[in-house]
């Protein structure tokens, strides 16, 4: 296997958006088409990466019932700047002085992760021998849903983002190297810094904090009853299949 990750284009990563939400739906090309009154090849040709006009991102949105904005995930438009490195005085003299000034040209940044389908989820929890994993029980057809997470209010965002500053500036790691550590990136840091991410997930953060030996800090006091919250809602969803199956196991032995 490579080492290197696919450089996706545009197009690409919008065609893996479309392939996951419409597998959500439960949708064939041809039923989306007929929703919003297009045809099923055009279907086709997005998902293997055409890159869409506005107005059949628009449509598309509309029939699947979810944001433009879900259809163009995972891509970013970074304006053209300009970077100016010197080596610090410091390491100089060790690893000898340089600068670097150069310009950046705009680019699209598109990320290869993204949405995943239930099946190909399942199957990677599998792959990696996670077959009592207790998702994979919540995603069986006949499991009741798990009560939503409430979106997290401002406040709560706010606080979380000047807890994770104020922790990583006391381990004296930089965004970059933090992002490292809890594999994700600086400019995800950064936005949760900021507080311009709304919810920017329980298994992240967890991870984050992990990352920053962060038990009994702010961040762990922000995190632990969210956490705590969904796992008693999980839980429940839990119970309630253990004591179907164990009906259901009596049952059969009658």
């Amino acid at each position: 296997m490579s080492g290197h990750e696919k450089e996706w284009t545009v197009g690409e990563r919008f065609g893996a958006n479309l392939v996951w939400f419409r597998s959500q739906a439960g949708l064939s090309q041809q039923a989306l088409a007929d929703r919003v009154g297009m045809k099923r090849v055009t279907i086709g040709e997005l998902e293997r990466g055409r890159v869409p006009r506005l107005d059949t991102i628009l449509k598309l949105a509309a029939g699947l019932d979810i944001s433009p904005g879900a259809l163009i995930a995972w891509i970013w438009w970074d304006p053209a700047g300009h970077e100016h490195f010197e080596t610090p005085p410091a390491t100089a003299d060790i690893s000898g002085y340089e600068v670097w000034d150069f310009d950046l040209p705009g680019r699209f940044r598109v990320s290869s992760i993204g949405y995943e389908t239930c099946d190909e989820f399942k199957a990677r929890l599998k792959r990696r021998g996670e077959e009592n994993n207790p998702v994979l029980q919540l995603l069986r057809d006949d499991a009741p849903k798990v009560a939503p997470r409430p979106r997290p209010d401002a406040a709560w965002v706010l606080r979380t983002g000047q807890a994770l500053r104020s922790l990583r500036e006391e381990r004296g790691l930089t965004q970059q190297q933090l992002a490292s550590r809890a594999r994700t990136t600086a400019t995800f840091i950064a936005e949760i810094e900021e507080g311009k991410i709304f919810d920017p997930g329980l298994r992240i953060l967890t991870e984050i904090c992990r990352a920053l030996d962060g038990e009994g800090s702010d961040l762990s006091a922000q995190i632990e009853p969210v956490r705590a919250e969904r796992k008693s809602a999980v839980q429940k969803v839990l119970d309630e299949l253990a004591e179907r199956d164990a009906q259901q196991a009596e049952e059969d032995r009658q």
